[in-house]
């Protein structure tokens, strides 16, 4: 388990930057929850690396549990991961990071407990990755409201590029007529 502390412990913000000119992709921080959704985003995480000849950082990112007084709501509040639920985290990380490695990619594996989108972003910094690679589920309208989006929040907090990637069940994106 790790707390998010911020880029360094001096607080120098100069490794969150985007790349520069000439740069390249050299590691790709694939965020995983293990939906559908995550599987098609390390697929494109491992086709990029590939092409880039580059490093993948699969990272899964357990939520931090507080506890308030009200009563539980099933579904609402989250509880804190068993030691079970932690070794089947690594379990499947490890089988993620299999296929990563079977693909000819170097592969580290993470779990962290934190705010994903946080912790997605301070990890990335952590690790020196130039590009998070993430599935979405695709939500729009109501249910994006109500369930929020990491993708989004990873968005507005990095400074690094992000890759999200929509699950094959999306919403389909909404058109509307050019303005006049």
């Amino acid at each position: 388990m790790q707390s998010d502390h911020g880029p360094t412990a001096s607080g120098d913000d100069s490794s969150l930057r985007p790349l520069a000119e000439g740069e390249g992709v050299k590691r790709i921080v694939v965020a995983t929850d293990f939906s559908r959704g995550a599987e098609r985003a390390l697929a494109v995480g491992i086709e990029l690396a590939q092409a880039f000849h580059a490093t993948i950082d699969l990272l899964h990112v357990y939520p931090l549990v507080s506890y308030i007084s009200a009563p539980p709501v099933s579904g609402v509040f989250p509880a804190a991961p068993s030691p079970m639920d932690l070794e089947n985290i690594e379990r499947a990380l490890g089988e993620l990071a299999e296929r990563v490695r079977d693909a000819g990619v170097e592969c580290r594996t993470a779990s962290v407990e934190g705010d994903p989108a946080k912790m997605i972003t301070s990890q990335t910094a952590t690790v020196g990755g130039n590009l998070i690679v993430m599935g979405t589920q695709g939500r729009t309208g109501l249910r994006r409201l109500i369930l929020g989006s990491v993708a989004e929040e990873t968005l507005r907090r990095s400074v690094t590029p992000v890759l999200v990637v929509p699950s094959e069940n999306a919403d389909p994106p909404v058109v509307r007529p050019a303005p006049a």
